[in-house]
C-alpha cells in the first residue's frame, strides 16, 4: 500500500508539472480544435454552441484522471512504455487526427508504426511493447468513455425508412498525461502524453446508456489485444487484431443501430425532445431529453411550426404539459422576463 501511496504521490506531482509544458500546451490546442470544429456544426445546424473552452478544460480534468490509472496500470501490469517508441505513435497519432477526429486512436497509430516496422525496418521499436503500451490505454479510453463518453452530445437528424429521427453523435476527447518510471540503478519519472478520443452515435439508446455499452465492448477488445500482445510469438498478430478489430468494432455498431428501433421519433400528438438548450425556459423548469412536450398554456403542441408560432407571442407566464417516462404525467410553470423556450424536438414530416 505504501508503494501505491509513493507512486500516486510521484504522478500527480509530475503530471501537473508537466500541463506548464509546451508539449501539453500543443496537445491541448488540438483538442481544443477538435472541440471549436464541432462547435461551429453546433452553431449551424442547432443556432447555439457550447463552450470549445469549457469542453477542453472538463476533458483535461477527466485526462488528468486517466494518466493516473495509466501509470499504475503500467506498474501493476509489468507493461513497459519506451519513450522514443511511444513517440513515434504519438506522431502518427497527431497526423490522423488533422484527416479524421475517429482517427486520433492509439490502435491505428500503433498498428501502423509496428507494421512499418515489420514491413519495412523502421522505425526500429519494441512491437510486443508497443501493442501493450496501446492495450493499456484502450482499458483507460473505455473507463473515460464511462463516465465522461456521453457529456459532449450532440442531436443529429437522419433518415430511417423514410422517416426523420433523432439522434445523438458523441464527440470526446482527453489529453493524458502519464508517467513512466526509466534506469537501471536510480529510477526517475518520465511524463509521456497520450490524446484519446471517442466518436460514436445512437438512435437506439440514450447517449449515457450507449457510452456504458461502448465501454464494456472496448475494454474487453483491450484484455484480449493486452493478453495477445504478451502471449503469442507471432509479431504480426497483435498489430493487425489491434487494426481490425477496432475496425470490426465499429462496424458491427453502426449495423446494431442501423437494425435497431429508433427511440426518439415523430409522434402522433406532442413533440420529443431531443435537447435542452442551456439558459432557457426548459432548462430553468427542469424538462429532461426523451420528455414529450403535450401543451403549453393549454395550446396543443404537435410539431416544430407550434412551436416557432407560440414563441411569437409576448408572454411572461408559462404552463408546459408534458410526460415523463419515469414520474408520467406533469405540469412546470415558468414566471419572469420573455426567455428562448429552448426546445430542440423531433421533426415531424409534413
Amino acid at each position: 500500500m505504501y508503494g501505491l501511496y509513493q507512486i500516486l504521490i510521484f504522478t500527480i506531482i509530475d503530471i501537473l508539472n508537466t500541463l506548464k509544458s509546451p508539449f501539453f500546451i500543443l496537445v491541448f490546442c488540438i483538442i481544443y480544435f477538435q472541440y471549436y470544429q464541432i462547435g461551429k456544426i453546433e452553431k449551424e445546424y442547432l443556432g447555439f454552441k457550447k463552450s470549445s473552452l469549457l469542453k477542453t478544460i472538463v476533458s483535461t480534468f477527466f485526462g488528468i484522471l486517466g494518466g493516473i490509472i495509466t501509470t499504475v496500470a503500467f506498474i501493476y501490469l509489468e507493461v513497459v512504455a519506451i519513450p522514443m517508441d511511444y513517440l513515434y505513435i504519438l506522431f502518427v497519432v497527431i497526423i490522423l487526427s488533422f484527416f479524421n477526429p475517429r482517427f486520433m486512436c492509439f490502435s491505428y497509430g500503433g498498428s501502423i508504426v509496428s507494421l512499418s516496422n515489420l514491413i519495412f525496418g523502421y522505425p526500429e521499436i519494441e512491437i510486443f511493447q508497443v501493442m501493450s503500451v496501446v492495450a493499456v490505454l484502450h482499458i483507460v479510453e473505455s473507463l473515460l468513455i464511462l463516465v465522461d463518453g456521453w457529456r459532449n452530445k450532440l442531436p443529429i437528424y437522419l433518415e430511417r425508412q423514410h422517416t426523420t429521427v433523432g439522434g445523438f453523435q458523441m464527440n470526446r476527447f482527453w489529453p493524458v498525461p502519464f508517467v513512466i518510471f526509466v534506469g537501471d540503478g536510480l529510477i526517475h519519472p518520465i511524463t509521456l502524453m497520450a490524446i484519446l478520443s471517442y466518436g460514436d452515435y445512437s438512435i437506439s439508446s440514450f447517449p449515457k446508456r450507449k457510452a456504458a455499452k461502448t465501454s464494456l465492448i472496448l475494454f474487453i477488445y483491450s484484455i484480449i489485444l493486452l493478453y495477445i500482445s504478451k502471449t503469442i510469438d507471432n509479431l504480426f498478430v497483435a498489430p493487425i487484431f489491434a487494426l481490425l478489430g477496432h475496425e470490426l468494432i465499429i462496424l458491427i455498431n453502426k449495423r446494431k443501430e442501423r437494425k435497431k428501433q429508433p427511440i426518439f421519433v415523430p409522434l402522433d400528438k406532442g413533440v420529443k425532445v431531443l435537447e435542452i438548450i442551456p439558459g432557457t425556459v426548459a432548462h430553468k423548469v427542469g424538462l429532461e431529453i426523451g420528455d414529450i412536450v403535450l401543451k403549453i398554456n393549454g395550446v396543443e403542441i404537435n410539431n416544430e411550426r407550434d412551436l416557432e408560432d407560440f414563441m411569437k407571442l409576448d408572454f411572461n407566464r408559462l404552463k408546459i404539459e408534458y410526460f415523463n417516462m419515469k414520474s408520467g404525467l406533469n405540469m412546470k410553470n415558468y414566471y419572469g422576463k420573455k426567455k428562448p423556450l429552448g426546445l430542440i424536438v423531433v421533426p415531424r414530416d409534413f
